[in-house]
């Protein structure tokens, strides 16, 4: 499935920059950290960026100017593209909050792999029952 995303510089249909799925990275860097970067689709200031959003129209093949209604929805959602988007959303932007709070900016937009962010977020617990206070990390 090849996602397809876009910068949205305004609120104009027209006023936007598109980026593919390996550029996500780079763009929820530059709107948290701000700055200006150069996408295959343009270039922009981190000031301009108003929302980065699926580009359902480019993934389905569609015409920009066409409004999308609730069986363009179903159709996207049939398929699975919507939730594969906004997984990739989320893991994209769980990756930049990790570099930026342990101080690893400069890792970002290099789609690096993070080993700590793929571990399996469950431990087993086994052994005494614990306190609160002994578990608590506050």
């Amino acid at each position: 499935m090849d996602l397809k995303f876009k910068i949205e510089t305004g609120y104009g249909t027209e006023r936007y920059i598109p980026i593919d799925a390996d550029e996500l990275e780079k763009a929820y860097g530059l709107f948290l950290l701000g700055g200006r970067a150069v996408f295959r689709g343009g270039a922009v200031d981190s000031k301009y960026i108003q929302a980065i959003v699926p580009d359902w129209h480019r993934m389905m093949g569609w015409a920009q100017d066409w409004e999308l209604g609730p069986d363009d929805y179903n159709e996207l959602s049939d398929k699975g593209i919507d939730r594969a988007a906004r997984e990739l959303q989320n893991k994209i932007q769980e990756k930049i909050q990790y570099l930026v709070s342990s101080k690893q900016e400069n890792l970002i937009g290099q789609n690096v792999t993070i080993p700590e962010l793929d571990r399996p977020t469950t431990e087993r617990r086994e052994g005494t029952t614990k306190r609160i206070g002994d578990i608590s990390k506050f």
